[in-house]
């Protein structure tokens, strides 16, 4: 199949929205009424960022009720990033399968999470919530491929998680073509930021290479690692042994490793409120 056969259009949010919300620079003296315009323009961001800012984390006992109020009490870039989790929840929530709420919706959720976490501690403060928009969207060609054809789709999860292999090797089995490449088109339809190829249509098995192991790129990778190490989003690895291994695989040291493997770490994440509120679609 060729991924250009996709329906790219037939999304719950227009991909429009997404595209000029990604693009916003916080630089920009127009930033801030621009993402209000685009949150406004889509009653699920609408609802999302409303539900969050009234949550017990940032309420703080007010009542929180317009746009332009909880954009100065999340901040822009918490904002953004509730507008891009609305839109993959909107993708997501299209489907009650279990097999693909887990090894898809919810391993891009904790990897989105966990990425977030790895690039702090790496040092990528300032890229942290661009590290949670790549893990939220780094699966978007299985969305796409899962909307496309549901019962291929299955088959292809049965192959990974049954069978142990490839995410790639089993669409490019059932379909003719992968998620990489699904994700890159996407990015091309959507008119997103060059730089999604990156998140969207690159193999993650993949160690980076030298010159690009920035802390946003190893955070998304370790993440995504970590997550399908778990049995989350692939079959799970045998062992705490194994799982070291696929980190260390990607470039990271064994001093920052070993808290990714603690239970701590996976229970803290399942425990935060964005977590809390998005998992059981």
């Amino acid at each position: 199949m060729d991924c250009q056969a996709i329906d790219y259009k037939n999304i719950p949010v227009q991909s429009d929205i997404i595209a000029g919300i990604i693009r916003l620079d916080l630089e920009s003296n127009s930033c801030f009424r621009d993402l209000e315009n685009y949150v406004r323009s889509d009653q699920g961001i609408v609802t999302l960022v409303l539900r969050v800012v009234n949550s017990a984390l940032y309420s703080r006992g007010r009542r929180i009720g317009t746009i332009p109020m909880a954009i100065s009490v999340l901040g822009f870039n918490v904002v953004r990033s509730l507008a891009l989790l609305a839109f993959s929840r909107s993708l997501f929530a299209q489907t009650k399968n279990p097999l693909f709420k887990t090894h898809i919706w919810q391993h891009s959720l904790l990897t989105a999470l966990a990425g977030q976490s790895i690039c702090q501690m790496l040092g990528g403060t300032a890229d942290k919530d661009e590290a949670f928009i790549a893990g939220l969207m780094h699966d978007m060609g299985k969305v796409l491929l899962f909307t496309h054809d549901q019962a291929r789709y299955l088959q292809v999860l049965e192959l990974m998680v049954g069978q142990g292999m490839r995410s790639l090797d089993a669409e490019r089995q059932i379909f003719g073509c992968d998620h990489c490449a699904v994700g890159r088109a996407a990015v091309a339809q959507w008119k997103l930021p060059e730089r999604f190829n990156d998140y969207m249509g690159t193999d993650l098995a993949m160690p980076p290479a030298a010159d690009a192991a920035s802390p946003l790129r190893l955070g998304l990778l370790a993440g995504n690692a970590l997550v399908a190490g778990l049995g989350i989003g692939a079959q799970a690895l045998p062992d705490l042994a194994a799982r070291l291994a696929a980190l260390q695989a990607l470039g990271l040291d064994a001093v920052h490793c070993e808290p990714l493997l603690s239970e701590e770490f996976i229970a803290g994440l399942m425990e935060n409120d964005t977590y809390q509120l998005c998992a059981n679609l």
